[in-house]
């Protein structure tokens, strides 16, 4: 079951339907907000073999999606840090025949942004003529990444992340959670429902839930050793901003029902009077723009040292 995005969901159920399928789809949104998802949802509507519940999860070709041997459907990743031509070119001599079993050839590209100029170049040309038979869904987090040609070729569809309320809602009915584990869990995962899972299963959040290093000591040498730790797990970089987000959130008097690490409250309040308002601000803008270079391939082990330095307070 896929949870929100129903007016998407509606959108695409009434074009398979009314069998008015675009050529091209370019799902965008924030990662694991669901984008993947729905496109393997969208697979298995249009090539169902239960024509009256679409799609029936249960019938031979939604198994073949979901396992992924399905002759009509291919998932296309990037290897390693790119989507390189050879993968587009091999896409382009399957995609121009006619479905073997299925009524429509369906691809999902993920991660379509990290295509290299060439595999770009190349899949442009079966956007501009797109295979009656044949369906490509690209999905990407970055939409600005992508060649305007390519955008302009392709019926856009913009995924949002659950507003955090009803994720909270969804985690406490759905999963059994505390009501504060799953308003962590919610406002950790930013509302991306994705994410929001994978730390239910991971278990992550007690070691989330742990005060981090830089956030208390004034021992600046320890900061290459901090930056060494956050190297290994990027996704803590989304954490230090709640930690952060909280503490500025004290320093400006707000509700303690706002804050992600209420069990921690005390500990915050002490520790936020060490901080002004303009550094916890900067040190939330420090940490995003260190997201930002280290997407674009900046030498990660150096931008994570300059926001360690950023971050710690200097008494």
């Amino acid at each position: 079951m896929i949870i929100g995005h129903q007016q998407i969901i509606s959108q695409l159920r009434h074009a398979v339907g009314e069998d008015h399928i675009a050529g091209a789809y370019l799902f965008a949104g924030m990662p694991n907000v669901g984008k993947e998802t729905v496109a393997f949802y969208f697979a298995k509507s249009i090539n169902c073999l239960d024509l009256v519940h679409r799609p029936c999860d249960n019938c031979l070709a939604c198994h073949k999606i979901n396992t992924g041997n399905h002759p009509d459907f291919q998932v296309v990743r990037p290897e390693g840090k790119q989507i390189k031509i050879d993968q587009i070119r091999q896409l382009q001599r399957q995609v121009v025949f006619r479905p073997i079993e299925g009524r429509r050839k369906l691809y999902i590209i993920t991660e379509a942004n990290r295509m290299n100029l060439e595999a770009a170049n190349c899949l442009l040309k079966t956007l501009e003529e797109p295979p009656a038979g044949s369906v490509l869904v690209l999905l990407t987090s970055h939409l600005d990444a992508l060649l305007p040609t390519i955008r302009s070729r392709c019926q856009i569809i913009s995924f949002q992340p659950l507003p955090i309320p009803e994720l909270v809602e969804v985690l406490t009915d759905r999963f059994s959670l505390s009501d504060d584990h799953a308003s962590s869990i919610a406002t950790l995962s930013q509302g991306a429902i994705g994410k929001a899972l994978s730390l239910i299963e991971d278990k992550s959040l007690t070691v989330i839930d742990q005060i981090p290093e830089v956030v208390t000591t004034t021992d600046r040498l320890s900061a290459f050793r901090i930056a060494e730790q956050l190297g290994e797990d990027l996704t803590q970089l989304d954490q230090l901003v709640m930690w952060y987000r909280d503490l500025l959130l004290i320093r400006q008097s707000t509700s303690v029902d706002l804050l992600t690490h209420r069990n921690h409250l005390e500990s915050l309040q002490q520790i936020a009077k060490h901080y002004s308002r303009i550094h916890l601000q900067s040190a939330i803008k420090a940490i995003f723009e260190t997201k930002r270079l280290i997407e674009r391939n900046v030498n990660a082990t150096l931008a994570l040292e300059v926001l360690v330095f950023k971050l710690m307070r200097t008494e």
